[in-house]
């Protein structure tokens, strides 16, 4: 019988796959899209079986050791997807197959040491001639049985390369490796059940024999008895009154049986509110869902751009595709830029398709989020709602797939694999023949541009629902305002704007896109000012608990009375964070009932809802929050909407600054004026003649798109949407060894931009990253900016001439193929 062989891709940073035969007893388990464990170096890590052969290229194979799965975990379709997505991204394949599976699950091996009798004996004669840093590991390894390497050379001081001291330890003899293997964080859980073993009718009966005798049996047999299919779990019943020797006396007696099962723990969202009333389609909305329902029909592959005013009624074709892919015994896909839009969109989706929605997201717990990607495999959920990672759910026969507010950057992942979920959901729609509905009041640059050439279908719904007219904005020039409250945030203007909604019985909301109290303190008498030891950035003071945070490393300290550096108290707080308006708020409007909405509040499992619920139901009048609550929320009781501080972002080092702003502004705007009366807009500004600021307060999309893509356009090769980027950040802990790495590689690049057909990219820097450390490491950028694909396929060369680069081992390459910023 031939040899069998599969090529695996690993969940490591690595290029391409690997061959590993397969033995005899595991031929028939080790198909395409399992997981294997295999061994890799000297460890062992969880793999993806990504393809099978019958011979392999190479001449010395590893079997693999064990296959994990019954049935593959990734079907064809998403061996694929996340094989374009690698490659697209520069990624690791098998780093992407792990992104596209809930957390928790692979297993890996991992290396201990512990000191040997000759080791310990060396440490306490003080003999052996060895290096401090190696008495230091042996001293660590003296106080407990084993250790991992991690661990070793963290409590041994030794910030970098403490393995190469262990390894010359394990070869003097004093040293010893043990390898074990960590099992999966998170697996199915089950529990205990007690099902009738007999007839309700007979159930009763025999509760009626033994009321008298055994009553504790005779209540648990009616409470069984009046369970749905006469099952309860043992803690049911515990917490009914009935202890374990009783369900044992009833199993004795033949008339109930004790079992087990998986215990389900799929998240399917929180209850929600009322919803308003809809009325018929309006024309534009028509004419968007025939169009979907024509691919659905076809299985033809689509994308459309539904561009809407803020109100128009957008939710309203989300929810009518998702009801015709239904209808064709399709499933559907609802992607929502934040944790805190979820609630809302499965209000709006269970009221239509109770039962078949299930919710994704990383607000849930390891647990939660295995069982529910395993019961919308399974086929219990045909719609699944959330944020990024939902684009990979395992839907099947996928129909449409929606992205709401499809401008947003919290779709692009920060992290390797750095994939956008818009590009992925239209990947996956092409390779599936789906339909991707990308909605937004305020499209990206790069989508209306493909829209308009034709590459999407373009549908534009450019009035309210209700036909209103949209909210009055009105800009309150801060430049020559004293603010009227005692926290600088409030001018007089705003603050008699809220006071007249609130005694009209309305609701506020004011947004701040910036957390903390202040974003800075600083000594008014030396300029001194607070700066993390390990980024290059102010420390944020926060008032609740009196500290100064990093908002990059999470770094906190308590915050000074007194300057450190010459000891004066005169200190000022810095540009006002959402705590510091809080306080604001609460002293303008002391009757009020205020909420905050941010990073800081919303920690707890549940608290999106908790907060957005209240003020839905009205409990809540002002409702205070940064960019969280600027977009997609239909509140009818809003009467004003007040921007605190619209500058934040405006003068980044960004090219995406102004666009950021813009869709920030026009989308906070659009959360007033959706009851029966027009909304208000209060937008204070240092910055009132700025074009962004200006085009924000007419909601004039189509200018704005104009005169940035023009501003765009004008540099050189241009700037997305008219060329592409490759953002390469080269970091590590020693500043000139990333210095010296930066330069080689922009050197690299340029000789390889040489030898490229016009016109060739052009490679900028390299230069210090806007923000130059992060967590104690340096940053480096540099740019790869052209036109098509070139700039990608440049970088993609590079990379795979890893050994030409020559860089040190201390320094690390994140590539960021189309970046949706530059910091």
């Amino acid at each position: 019988m031939p040899e069998r062989f599969v090529e695996v891709a690993v969940p490591l940073p690595v290029t391409g796959t690997f061959t590993y035969s397969v033995p005899e007893p595991l031929e028939d388990a080790a198909t395409l899209g399992v997981r294997v464990l295999v061994p890799f170096g000297n460890r062992k890590v969880t793999g993806f079986v990504v393809g099978v052969a019958d011979s392999a290229e190479v001449e010395r194979v590893k079997p693999i050791i064990d296959v994990l799965d019954v049935e593959p975990v990734v079907d064809a379709n998403m061996i694929e997807l996340t094989r374009w997505i690698g490659d697209y991204y520069l990624a690791s394949w098998g780093e992407v197959l792990r992104t596209a599976l809930p957390p928790g699950i692979n297993m890996e091996s991992r290396r201990f040491a512990r000191i040997t009798d000759e080791g310990r004996e060396t440490l306490e004669s003080g003999d052996g001639g060895m290096t401090e840093r190696r008495r230091r590991i042996l001293e660590v390894l003296a106080e407990r049985d084993e250790a991992s390497l991690g661990i070793v050379n963290r409590e041994a001081g030794i910030p970098r390369g403490g393995s190469a001291d262990v390894m010359a330890l394990r070869s003097a003899g004093y040293v010893e490796l043990v390898e074990r293997v960590r099992q999966p964080r998170v697996e199915e859980v089950t529990e205990g059940i007690v099902r009738l073993a007999v007839s309700p009718t007979d159930a009763e009966g025999e509760a009626s024999m033994l009321e008298k005798r055994a009553p504790k049996q005779a209540g648990a047999l009616r409470e069984l008895a009046a369970a749905e299919d006469g099952v309860l779990t043992t803690a049911e019943l515990a917490a009914r009154g009935f202890a374990t020797t009783v369900a044992a006396r009833l199993v004795e007696r033949g008339l109930v049986e004790r079992d087990e099962r998986t215990r389900d723990r799929v998240s399917t969202g929180f209850e929600g509110w009322a919803l308003r009333e809809e009325g018929p389609l309006k024309p534009e909305q028509a004419r968007a869902l025939e169009l979907i329902h024509a691919r659905l029909e076809t299985k033809e592959f689509g994308v459309v751009l539904l561009h809407g005013v803020t109100g128009s009624g957008k939710t309203r074709v989300y929810v009518e595709a998702v009801e015709a892919a239904r209808a064709a015994g399709r499933g559907a896909i609802v992607l929502v830029p934040e944790i805190a839009l979820t609630p809302q969109m499965v209000q709006r989706m269970r009221a239509q398709f109770e039962g078949e929605v299930a919710v994704v997201h990383s607000g849930l717990s390891l647990g939660e989020r295995y069982d529910t990607w395993r019961a919308i495999r399974d086929g219990r959920f045909q719609i699944v709602v959330g944020p990024r990672s939902a684009v990979f759910a395992p839907v099947h026969d996928l129909g449409v797939i929606i992205v709401d507010e499809e401008h947003e950057g919290t779709y692009k992942q920060g992290e390797s694999p750095r994939y956008h979920a818009r590009d992925v959901a239209a990947m996956r729609a092409k390779l599936e023949g789906s339909v991707v509905i990308l909605g937004t009041a305020t499209p990206s640059l790069e989508s209306y541009l493909n829209a308009r050439d034709g590459k999407f279908d373009l549908v534009e719904l450019p009035e309210r629902i209700d036909s209103g007219p949209l909210p009055e904005v009105e800009i309150v020039d801060m430049r020559e305002l004293t603010p009227v409250d005692s926290e600088g945030s409030f001018s007089g203007a705003l603050r008699d704007a809220v006071k007249e909604t609130l005694e009209e019985g309305k609701q506020v909301i004011l947004f701040l896109n910036r957390r903390g109290y202040a974003s800075f303190i600083q000594c008014m008498d030396c300029g001194h000012s607070e700066r993390c030891d390990d980024c290059n950035v102010s420390m944020t003071y926060h008032s609740t608990d009196r500290s100064m945070r990093c908002h990059y490393c999470g770094k906190t300290g308590r915050a000074p009375d007194r300057c450190p550096e010459c000891n004066s108290r005169n200190l000022r707080f810095g540009a006002p964070g959402t705590q510091r308006v809080e306080l604001a708020v609460r002293e303008l409007f002391p009757e009020a009932v205020v909420e905050r909405m941010d990073q800081d509040t919303t920690g707890r499992q549940g608290a999106h809802w908790r907060i957005l619920k209240d003020f839905a139901e009205g409990k809540t009048d002002i409702l205070l929050g940064t960019q969280m609550i600027a977009k997609g929320l239909d509140f009818p009781g809003v009467g004003l909407v007040g921007v605190v501080a619209a500058d934040v972002g405006l003068n980044l080092p960004d090219f995406r600054s102004g666009e950021r702003t813009f869709q920030l502004l026009t989308q906070v705007a659009g959360r007033t004026g959706r009851g029966d009366e027009r909304g208000k807009v209060l937008v204070q500004t240092y910055l009132p003649d700025h074009y962004t600021i200006a085009m924000a307060r007419a909601q004039a999309f189509g200018p704005f798109f104009e005169r940035e893509t023009e501003e765009r356009k004008g540099l050189g090769l241009g700037y997305p949407p008219f060329s592409r980027l490759v953002s390469i950040i080269v970091r590590g802990r020693d500043e000139q060894a990333v210095m010296k790495s930066a330069a080689r590689l922009a050197d690299f690049l340029d000789r390889g931009a040489d030898q490229m057909a016009d016109p060739a990219p052009e490679v900028l820097g390299p230069a210090p990253a806007p923000i130059e450390r992060i967590k104690g490491v340096y940053r480096w950028q540099v740019l790869v900016r052209g036109r098509g694909g070139s700039a990608r396929a440049l970088v993609a060369a590079a990379l795979k001439q890893e050994k030409a680069l020559s860089l040190p081992s201390t320094v690390q390459l994140a590539v960021d193929v189309d970046p949706m910023d530059l910091l």
